[in-house]
């Protein structure tokens, strides 16, 4: 990609592009001939599946350009950012398991750092990748994004609503700046995924998929691609300004796993453990990793029984309305385009 060739451009830079919204993220934006897409991973780090993609057919050039750049060294970030336009805040510490000052130190930390280095470069718009947890699990039954932010006792949501806090801050201080904060559906599936939903997709596969109080609570989900797409309609928009959900819909745990039970042709689950016989085993299992100094999670933790205990179902009333978002990928669609690439991954690891 030459000098010449981007000049025009709206130049973009995404960090955290080699994780899974990232790559597709990368991927689409880098398609369209009025943007000139920077994908930046920390020093060292493996990118992933971005190489996959990364040049023309035929050709020398590439899509997008690779950036290495220190999520937590404002220094870096600044030189990173230089004659950028936008910035799509991807990176951070997504998990449901791991000590508190990690997710203070990448979501807090490394937000505070990208809002400076945009400040430094004269940047007028910043989008923000937040999570639906902001809102806590207590219970939502098709709630929008003015739904108060109520979460408690979960690292990674606490982190994010400081985040989503810093650049609401960061956009009222200049009248010239703007910015998004996105929260996609509390299930994100799709190709390019090897950690959230392929986890689960794992379980599904051997049948082994066990439910809470009979898998009757709603959940949001989301496509990957229709959430890129719904990213890169605000990247477009004349004016932003707040949270926006992106999702494609919801539906029943029991539901969400009969469609893929049903896409591979395998009996639906029925095994269902009410609530109340899984917390003390869950205590027990996190007692024991924690006194153990276990880094990954245990195969239960409070996270995992509690997204099934309640209701967390919400509506994306503001992009569809103010934005004009709408579906581009069905679900039908999305799921064998998403069995597609587990069955390719599985038969590479083989």
């Amino acid at each position: 990609m030459s000098e010449t060739t981007t000049k025009k451009k709206i130049r973009i830079l995404i960090t955290g592009a080699n994780g899974f919204v990232g790559s597709n993220l990368t991927k689409l934006l880098s398609r369209d001939p009025a943007l000139a897409v920077f994908a930046m991973v920390r020093p060292n780090a493996p990118v992933n599946y971005l190489r996959d993609f990364q040049n023309k057919p035929n050709s020398k050039e590439k899509w997008f350009e690779l950036v290495e750049a220190n999520l937590l060294s404002e220094e870096s970030m600044i030189n990173a950012c230089k004659n950028m336009d936008i910035i799509i805040h991807l990176a951070g510490f997504v998990s449901d398991w791991g000590k508190r000052e990690r997710f203070w130190q990448m979501n807090v930390g490394g937000t505070e750092n990208v809002l400076t280095a945009a400040t430094k470069n004269n940047i007028s718009r910043v989008l923000f990748l937040s999570s639906l947890t902001v809102h806590g699990l207590k219970g939502h039954k098709y709630d929008d994004e003015n739904t108060p932010r109520t979460v408690k006792r979960f690292p990674y949501g606490e982190t994010k609503k400081i985040g989503e806090d810093l650049v609401f801050e960061w956009a009222e201080n200049n009248p010239n700046r703007t910015s998004a904060i996105i929260r996609p559906g509390f299930v994100i599936f799709g190709p390019y995924d090897n950690h959230s939903f392929m986890q689960a997709l794992d379980v599904i596969m051997t049948g082994k998929f066990a439910f809470i109080n009979g898998g009757r609570r709603l959940v949001s989900y989301v496509y990957v691609e229709n959430l890129c797409y719904g990213i890169m309609q605000l990247i477009k928009a004349p004016e932003i300004k707040g949270a926006y959900n992106i999702l494609d819909g919801n539906t029943t745990w029991k539901n969400w796993v009969g469609f893929w039970e049903k896409a591979i042709n395998r009996k639906v689950t029925k095994f269902s453990v009410p609530y109340i016989l899984v917390v003390p085993i869950t205590a027990i299992m996190v007692v024991f990793y924690k006194l153990f100094r276990i880094k990954k999670s245990p195969p239960l933790n409070f996270y995992r029984i509690n997204v099934m205990r309640k209701d967390l179902a919400y509506v994306n009333t503001r992009i569809t309305s103010e934005i004009g978002y709408d579906l581009q990928i069905k679900l039908e669609d999305g799921i064998q385009r998403t069995l597609a690439f587990y069955n390719e991954t599985k038969k590479k690891d083989q």
